[in-house]
């Protein structure tokens, strides 16, 4: 699936940049150094004279020079990425450049990225031979989902001498869309299969004919048999009765549910182990381990609104990226999709803040995982409170049959029951409604915590009412029949996962 995600590659010649020419460092030294002839011109005027003609040859020798460069119009740019733009993931991107002059050139080459790939756009040297593709290579965290845009290639390239250079562009802008978390680790992805074929083969032996609408098989008609059941087509080909057989249904239809209101703008301070990360020439190290989101920061404190420090690696050799509540819940949609649809079940998609953002029917197949993976890669936080008792409305003309609804949102601190309570008993009284709940542990800290002046003494009673205020919130739901999980940030893929074979397995639905 990931292949099918990568952006096209995008190929243009270059153009020559307004004031497209400048003098090398050595072009300038070479001035400088002919500053020295007015040491002697002090006590013989013809020195002064040498100083003019040295300037003037060494200007003229750049004039040559800059003119007998080959044109940008003879210089082809591609751009082609290696893999996927996801989110917090290490992203390849491939330069490659071919001139098609007789001269050889000394490159330097600038990506003008979006911010969102890549903060600090780095500059590599080159050197190009003749009608020869040389590459260069660019490594990149993207910080930010959904669609940026890729801006120019910039060139400067010199001639032998080294004494004048030109300046072009290459038109490489193109739109690139980076995709919430997909991966999981090969342990995690083994454990998932292994769960969901010993669910299988269990339901296998429990299969019951005679119940349920989904096809099963034919035989003749038996007296009792229902007039509804009677397969006419077959009838009139066999010339007796036939009747279908049903059994109950094995493909089940899951919602995922996102909230994208407020509190989804959360954001927190992950980190990721990383090996070898080299230093940085113009790309970050190669991040390796987990996901991101498996190690928290201690004590980070929640940041509400923009993104903080960005692929940075500190001294503990840990990548840290600034991700919000929303992108975590996306990535943990895109893991369940991918679990419910290797189950046999069909997964959708709801995503909504005040209204509705992003809307898939279930389904199941790749080309859907796709769509889904699309979907989240362009959800966005809202700056108000999410209509609740809208999307319940929505799911509740969706989905008519009993199905299984994967709500995934944060409980809002407040004295009156909060609207998500309401909306998520009344499609429980049709459908099984699992709700993973986001949580700070840092909340459960500041009430365990001893304080030791009157401040935080305050600040640990007020945590300590939030905490029970959740707790009774929780415990309603329950009593509505709602299931709940309660989860951190970091562990809502694996506990949303589980949750849901855990529901698998006990046939709830």
């Amino acid at each position: 699936m990931i292949q099918t995600l990568v952006p096209e590659p995008v190929k243009g010649v270059a153009r020559a940049r307004r004031f497209g020419y400048a003098l090398t460092p050595r072009a300038l030294l070479l001035l400088v150094a002919g500053c020295l002839f007015t040491i002697p011109g002090f006590f013989h005027l013809h020195w002064v004279w040498m100083m003019a003609a040295w300037d003037a040859l060494v200007l003229l020798l750049a004039a040559v020079e800059t003119a007998t460069l080959p044109g940008p119009a003879q210089i082809t740019v591609e751009r082609q990425f290696e893999n996927s733009p996801v989110l917090g993931e290490p992203t390849r991107i491939t330069l490659e450049i071919t001139q098609n002059s007789n001269k050889i050139l000394e490159l330097w080459v600038t990506d003008a990225l979006h911010r969102a790939l890549d903060p600090m756009p780095a500059t590599q040297r080159l050197v190009a031979y003749p009608r020869d593709a040389v590459r260069a290579t660019i490594e990149c965290t993207p910080n930010t989902r959904g669609d940026v845009m890729a801006g120019e290639v910039f060139l400067r390239y010199r001639g032998a001498l080294r004494l004048g250079e030109r300046w072009a562009a290459a038109d490489l802008k193109q739109r690139i869309r980076v995709y919430p978390p997909m991966e999981r680790s090969p342990e995690d992805t083994q454990l998932y299969l292994l769960r969901i074929r010993q669910i299988a083969l269990e339901k296998r032996r429990l299969r019951l004919r005679g119940l349920g609408r989904e096809f099963e098989s034919l035989r003749e008609y038996q007296p009792g048999d229902e007039m509804r059941n009677i397969a006419w087509p077959a009838t009139a080909r066999r010339g007796k009765p036939i009747t279908r057989e049903f059994t109950t249904e094995r493909s089940q239809q899951v919602w995922i549910v996102i909230d994208a209101g407020r509190l989804s703008r959360t954001a927190f301070e992950m980190r990721k182990r990383v090996q070898n990360p080299g230093p940085r020439n113009g790309t970050l190290g190669q991040a390796q381990g987990g996901l991101w989101g498996t190690q928290r920061e201690a004590n980070p404190g929640p940041k509400i609104g923009t993104w903080g420090t960005q692929g940075s690696v500190d001294s503990d050799q840990n990548l840290v990226l600034t991700v919000t509540q929303l992108d975590l819940a996306s990535g943990a949609a895109v893991g369940l999709a991918q679990a419910v649809m290797q189950a046999g079940d069909k997964a959708g998609l709801l995503v909504y803040g005040r209204g509705i953002q992003q809307q898939l029917l279930p389904a199941a197949g790749a080309g859907h995982l796709r769509q889904f993976v699309d979907s989240l890669s362009q959800v966005r936080a809202e700056l108000s409170e999410s209509n609740h008792p809208g999307a319940a409305a929505r799911l509740k003309h969706l989905q008519r049959r009993r199905g299984l609804i994967l709500w995934i949102t944060e409980l809002a601190d407040s004295a009156r029951r909060p609207e998500v309570v309401d909306a998520a008993a009344d499609l429980a009284r049709r459908h099984l409604v699992l709700m993973v709940v986001l949580g700070h542990p840092e909340l459960q800290q500041l009430a365990a915590r001893e304080p030791e002046d009157v401040e935080q003494m305050f600040v640990s009673t007020a945590a300590m009412e939030v905490m029970e205020r959740r707790r009774e919130v929780l415990a309603l739901l329950r009593a509505q029949g709602v299931l709940v999980v309660e989860t951190t940030p970091g562990t809502v893929k694996a506990d949303a996962i589980n949750e849901y074979l855990e529901v698998k397995a006990r046939g709830l639905v």
